[in-house]
């Protein structure tokens, strides 16, 4: 499979935006004035880099010089440009920055044979800077180097096409891409637009991505695998009228449920009150929970499928751990677990890695090797802890933008997406 990353630049390989420190360094005109309009969305960059053009003062000498100082990439990047080329994946760099500077900067990192895109720029002889724009899209017109024109012109010559970078030029491109690696603003774009992506804060990032392999899947197990919902709004319910109070709506559970009962419960009793409540709660839901458990969509034949592909399955839930392997025990599913951990097996409950880690070791792979899917903040602060990537799932009760809060490194669409993950790996 021939695959091809393209890059953007400024502020994604180069660790700063070069435009906007040469304009600040050297313009003589108030050029914050249209990059506001750029930024509003008013004018594209194209209209925003000839209007700026126009204020430049520097010769060329100055420029580089100046940019010498000022070269700083991402630690990560040589390192992962090398994987790459050993590894027969094609990078180029797209940008709507200027051809000068992109190429001074990969000259001084001794990177001067990758591929780049870029708006062009030519010094005059009495100062100042001339911009072409020879890979702009004349049916749009905003952008200088219309980067979804560039990510379609090589559809055919690649089976795979990824897109790194951060900001508002990048946005068609991951659009158009078969997966985008994105951070800064553009990464909430992503999510909002549902494009798929991975966050990622550096190459080392990026690199990791490349490199993972899924040997097994620990997942959350209420909201993400089973509902359940029916039988703790039972348990609350026998516990408030225990205590001669009404319940409130089964239409606000999900206002209420937090990540574990204590804090639930904690909601409505005092601290001296909770622990009596527990008991109430987990005996009511004992003796109903079976009765009202069933499979999320589609989670039942993801699961059998990744089992026959010898994914090794494990669960890690704030569920009571006797409830957790009864519920999978119930739905004829117990025997496709490696491990199930659940509250009262380790010293402490979600957010805290403790079950992650339990299951890693009953598992017998390392963070690396595994993802954890959950459906709550809570869950991608538990992964995270534990040192495992997390692919969060969408549900009534978080939504995309919600769970993107936590910078997970994907969002699903839905559980079987991780099907074709493990099939096609990055």
């Amino acid at each position: 499979m021939k695959k091809l990353i393209l890059c953007d630049f400024d502020g994604t390989i180069s660790i700063r935006d070069t435009g906007y420190l040469l304009v600040n360094r050297f313009s003589l005109g108030e050029w914050q004035t249209i990059d506001r309009e750029y930024r509003e969305g008013k004018i594209g960059s194209k209209e925003a880099y000839s209007s700026i053009a126009k204020m430049l003062n520097g010769d060329e000498a100055s420029v580089l010089r100046y940019l010498r100082r000022h070269s700083d990439i991402d630690p990560h990047f040589k390192t992962f440009y090398r994987y790459c080329l050993e590894h027969g994946i094609d990078v180029k760099i797209v940008s709507d920055g200027l051809d000068f500077y992109i190429r001074a900067i990969l000259n001084a990192h001794d990177l001067p044979e990758i591929p780049y895109y870029a708006n062009s720029a030519r010094f005059l002889k009495k100062g100042g800077i001339r911009i072409s724009f020879p890979h702009s899209n004349e049916e749009c017109g905003l952008c200088g180097t219309c980067k979804m024109q560039i990510v379609r012109s090589h559809r055919n010559a690649y089976d795979r096409i990824f897109f790194v970078g951060n900001g508002f030029s990048d946005r068609c491109a991951a659009r158009e891409a078969d997966l985008a690696f994105a951070k800064d603003s553009l990464y909430p774009y992503c999510i909002d637009q549902d494009i798929s992506c991975h966050f990622f804060e550096n190459f080392h990032d990026i690199l990791a991505d490349m490199k993972k392999r899924i040997h097994g899947i620990i997942f959350d197990l209420d909201g993400t695998l089973i509902e359940a919902y029916d039988a703790i709004y039972l348990g609350l319910e026998e516990v408030f009228q225990r205590s001669g109070r009404e319940v409130f709506p089964y239409d606000k559970l999900n206002r209420y449920l937090k990540s574990d009962l204590e804090s639930t419960l904690g909601q409505f009793f005092s601290p001296g009150e909770v622990p009596h409540m527990i008991p109430i709660m987990r005996q009511k839901y004992e003796e109903v929970y079976l009765d009202h458990t069933r499979f999320l969509n589609g989670a039942q034949e993801v699961l059998g499928r990744l089992h026959n592909r010898g994914v090794l399955l494990g669960v890690a839930s704030n569920k009571f751990g006797r409830f957790s392997r009864g519920a999978l025990n119930h739905l004829g599913v117990s025997s496709l677990f490696k491990s199930v951990i659940g509250a009262g097996d380790v010293p402490r409950n979600k957010p805290f890695p403790d079950m992650i880690h339990a299951a890693l070791r009953e598992m017998g792979l390392l963070p690396e090797e595994v993802v954890f899917v959950g459906d709550t903040l809570t869950d991608i602060e538990t992964g995270k802890e534990a040192g495992v990537d997390v692919y969060a799932l969408p549900t009534e009760f978080h939504t995309r933008k919600e769970l993107s809060q936590k910078r997970p490194k994907r969002i699903l669409r839905s559980l079987p997406d991780l099907l074709e993950l493990i099939e096609a790996p990055l």
